[in-house]
């Protein structure tokens, strides 16, 4: 366990206070009529003062650390021991916390597709109560709020929204000569992709290996592979259960997501399948890449001239749609969604669930979403979006794209076992990717994997999980 003392006077000498007082609510006049971060606070303060113990990783911890600095200021509730532990590790800890009802953490942070899970477990403390008395909302944009909620009450608070945007490169697609050799070959203009055809003609059309230019930066390995198959499932009208819990991925919506998801490797580096954030972020801001899906995190290093090699030459906008299901549609997705639970067990509850819903703030948020180092915490609350600070690390044409992403975004599996049918598809996924499983066997196989844990968990447990997930799915088309 790690002991973070924070000290607002560290912060302010450090150079940081002034800019995060330009944020925090606590460092300005009180209005005559209470904001939502003030009734918080007065929540917090009824909580009594304490020391919360967490499980958070610490790229997502030191950008919180001046708004918690605040916090701790103004209610006495302070952050204890903290476990530094990866996002991508948290899952099977805390499954472990809950499964021997440990009250050593009072929050997680966590990804909130384990929400489900965890809830059955025991696990979690429902935050609408803290909620309704702290005067607070999840005012995030499009219906990302919901990705917080099961079973009709809410128990997380996003600080990072991870949703998936469309990068391409600007100064290959808006070249004069690359448009007349486009034209020339494909008889039609060059242009930003709107279907995962277009996008994978372009990557095709411009990679050059022996310049270290690849079509693709999409991640293939086994951990996040799925991200992008359900992406293109979803955009083909796809849905991985019927109504029974009967698992419905090997359909022809299926297969499509399949084959145009193995169709990457053709357009992307050799070394993709063993890949992930590490080398393929690096390879997007270095100019390596021509077309991709990623996390909307990445133009804010891609915006940094500090960081990256590509400053100005790229163009966000929109992930591809499908036009299979007869209907053009486009499906982003935010996977893993870093949110704050809270430990239903811990003596502390209280106190964890209001500084929850400080960070969860979008007036607070925003010096966390903006961090020039950690760039971990994504935008995602509307004040983000409106916010010149936010527009300034992700370029506005960045935030633009975030906006439009978010409002058709979807989860990935969101029942309880969450881990386990997203291991059994990344591992199939993967496998057909190095060539070790047949293309036509992936969805077969994923299903009767699929169906062995259904019947673990329990069909009428499933078919009632099955509600919230539904209620998270996107209703439109495309963006408003």
């Amino acid at each position: 366990m790690t002991k973070f003392n924070i000290s607002r006077r560290t912060f302010v000498e450090g150079g940081l206070g002034l800019t995060v007082a330009n944020f925090l609510p606590g460092t300005m006049p009180l209005a005559s009529a209470a904001t939502m971060e003030e009734s918080t606070i007065a929540a917090a303060k009824s909580a009594g003062p304490a020391a919360v113990n967490g499980m958070i990783w610490s790229p997502y911890l030191v950008p919180m650390q001046p708004v918690i600095a605040e916090f701790s200021k103004q209610t006495n509730i302070t952050i204890g021991a903290v476990q530094d532990i990866s996002i991508f590790d948290a899952p099977q800890r805390a499954m472990a916390e809950a499964l021997s009802r440990s009250p050593q953490f009072d929050f997680i942070h966590i990804d909130s597709n384990m929400i489900p899970s965890l809830v059955s477990a025991g696990y979690l403390e429902p935050l609408d109560e803290y909620m309704k008395k702290a005067n607070f909302k999840i005012d995030a944009v499009g219906d990302y709020g919901t990705f917080m909620t099961y079973g009709g009450q809410t128990y997380g608070v996003p600080t990072d929204g991870n949703v998936h945007i469309q990068y391409v490169r600007k100064d290959i697609i808006e070249d004069p000569d690359n448009k007349k050799r486009f034209a020339d070959k494909f008889g039609k203009e060059l242009k930003f992709p709107q279907t995962w055809e277009e996008e994978q003609t372009i990557q095709e059309f411009f990679m050059d290996p022996s310049k270290d230019l690849y079509g693709s930066a999409n991640l293939r390995n086994r951990a996040n592979g799925p991200t992008w198959w359900y992406m293109i499932y979803y955009s083909a009208g796809g849905f991985p259960f019927d109504d029974d819990m009967k698992p419905t991925l090997n359909t022809p919506a299926g297969q499509y997501a399949v084959d145009i998801y193995l169709k990457d490797k053709k357009y992307n580096h050799p070394e993709a399948a063993n890949w992930g954030t590490p080398q393929q972020i690096p390879r997007i801001a270095q100019g390596h890449v021509v077309s991709t899906q990623y996390w909307d995190g990445t133009a804010k290093l891609n915006e940094n001239p500090a960081k990256s090699k590509t400053t100005g030459k790229w163009l966000y906008g929109l992930v591809p749609g499908s036009d299979f299901s007869g209907k053009r549609m486009h499906r982003s997705i935010s996977s893993p969604l870093a949110a704050i639970l809270i430990n239903k067990y811990s003596p502390r509850k209280a106190q964890a669930a209001y500084l929850a819903l400080w960070l969860g703030s979008g007036k607070n948020s925003i010096p966390i979403v903006t961090d020039p180092v950690n760039t971990f915490n994504d935008a995602w609350a509307k004040e983000h979006m409106t916010s010149d600070a936010v527009k300034n690390a992700y370029s506005p044409a960045g935030v633009k794209a975030i906006e439009a992403n978010f409002q058709v975004v979807a989860p990935p599996i969101y029942l309880t076992g969450y881990l386990e049918f997203q291991d059994a598809l990344g591992k199939n996924l993967s496998e057909a990717f190095v060539g070790q499983l047949p293309a036509k066997d992936v969805l077969k196989k994923t299903e009767d994997e699929w169906t062995a844990i259904i019947r673990r968990i329990g069909q009428s447990k499933l078919k009632k999980d099955l509600v919230s997930y539904k209620a998270l799915m996107p209703k439109r088309l495309k963006p408003a």
